[in-house]
């Protein structure tokens, strides 16, 4: 007649192995090797079980020394890669190596312990070498380094270890448990405690870091789902924003040209009936160039082939180089050596970096009468940079380029940037944003 002992004995090991390919399949669906890991972990508690209580599985009399021994040459060494693996687990699964790379370093530490005793024991079986003293000493001075990464798990507040956390002490205190009725099984071996009941402890425990696990893998899935969710919106939002600052962009930039356009068309022609209307050809040509380069430079901030900052410099020294080729003021950009040129810059940042710098030599070649400007592009403490000098007379006042510097502290503003302004011996536009995130 099988007893209680045995039905919980058998229900732990029908459990750990169903669970065992539950998340084998769950590591064949989502690649994560903490799943393989764990799969692996409760495998090896199955196979350890069969080993530890052959009587139970296998019909063994517990008495017969030599049949029991055959079981015993790998009960020990299984043991220890059961550690190995709960270790590779913890350590895939909280991510330690990018989050907490000491507890990560601790975990491999151990690991190579665990394989290292394993294959102490499996060789001191196979000698027959007796080292129960040894055993029991080494499992005790385990202990303490376990309870020291529960609470450094505490300390550094990894997302799910509570489910890890309150597994292992449940884990540690049927271990500590059941490492106690052993002993005292090995003292007494005629006395009320057996060898099947003396894993029941730790069985129990187990079975509520099973469950606990299970719980946190639900929650994890669960929180990825969410997150999935959340960047689809995101990716959508941004999407729309996109299409907002192109329409507005075309508006502003492309409708307004071609309104002034009519305008001129139309005073034109009211102006030849009067025989008043040669200026307005020059104008119109004039709003049509500005036109193009506005249409270029959206279309630029739209490529996304032109997200790096040597396509970046590349533009701006092309279009300084072209906008003061018919003008007394001399122009150079000069850009550091240093300068990360493969970063990428958004449509945007680019956008509105572009868009000050030009603003800044439109008021150059308007305002300042300078004869030398440069644009100086470099990195400083992980933000990019833009210096727009010039040699002519300065900002007087705020007023002085109308609205053009507060176009420029908007932008700014839009791309979350710094701007400054200096006038001594001419003038200096400086711009900066983080490229460093």
């Amino acid at each position: 007649m099988i007893n209680l002992d045995e039905l919980f004995v058998f229900f732990f090991e029908s459990v750990a192995l169903f669970m065992s390919g539950f998340f084998l399949m769950q590591f064949i669906i989502l690649k994560k090797k903490e799943y393989l890991f764990y799969s692996i972990y409760l495998l090896l508690l199955t196979v350890y079980y069969l080993l530890a209580i052959p009587e139970f599985f296998f019909g063994v009399d517990p008495v017969n020394k030599v049949l029991v021994a055959k079981y015993d040459l790998f009960k020990r060494p299984v043991q220890f890669m059961i550690s190995v693996f709960y270790g590779l687990f913890v350590m895939h699964y909280l991510a330690l190596r990018k989050i907490a790379s000491p507890l990560h370093r601790t975990f491999k530490i151990l690991i190579y312990l665990y394989v290292v005793l394993s294959m102490l024991c499996l060789t001191a079986n196979i000698t027959g070498f007796t080292y129960d003293p040894i055993y029991y000493g080494v499992s005790l001075l385990l202990f303490p380094v376990q309870l020291y990464i529960v609470i450094a798990l505490f300390r550094y507040k990894v997302r799910y270890s509570r489910f890890i956390i309150w597994g292992s002490i449940n884990v540690i205190v049927g271990s500590v448990v059941t490492l106690l009725l052993s002993i005292e099984l090995a003292k007494n071996p005629g006395g009320n405690i057996n060898n099947a009941n003396s894993y029941i402890p730790v069985m129990i425990s187990i079975l509520a870091d099973i469950f606990l696990f299970t719980v946190a893998l639900q929650r994890k899935i669960a929180d990825n789902e969410k997150s999935l969710i959340d960047a689809a919106y995101q990716r959508q939002k941004a999407v729309f924003s996109e299409r907002e600052r192109i329409i507005a962009d075309l508006h502003d930039d492309v409708g307004g040209g071609l309104s002034s356009i009519r305008m001129m068309s139309d005073l034109m022609i009211q102006e030849q009936q009067l025989g008043n209307a040669a200026h307005f050809p020059q104008k119109i040509s004039s709003t049509v160039k500005e036109i193009a380069q506005r249409m270029n430079t959206i279309i630029w901030s739209l490529n996304i082939e032109n997200d790096s900052l040597q396509n970046f410099t590349e533009y701006v020294r092309q279009f300084g180089v072209t906008f003061f080729e018919n003008s007394s003021t001399q122009f150079s950009c000069e850009v550091s050596s240093e300068l990360p040129i493969n970063k990428e810059l958004s449509g945007v940042q680019r956008k509105n970096l572009f868009l000050i710098i030009k603003e800044a030599l439109h008021n150059t070649l308007k305002h300042a009468g300078a004869s030398k400007v440069a644009v100086n592009i470099y990195t400083k403490e992980g933000r990019l940079c833009i210096d727009v000098i010039d040699n002519g007379s300065g900002i007087k006042n705020s007023n002085s380029f109308g609205n053009g510097l507060k176009n420029m502290k908007k932008r700014m503003e839009e791309i979350d940037g710094q701007i400054n302004f200096t006038a001594t011996e001419g003038t200096c536009i400086s711009i900066c944003i983080n490229i460093d995130t």
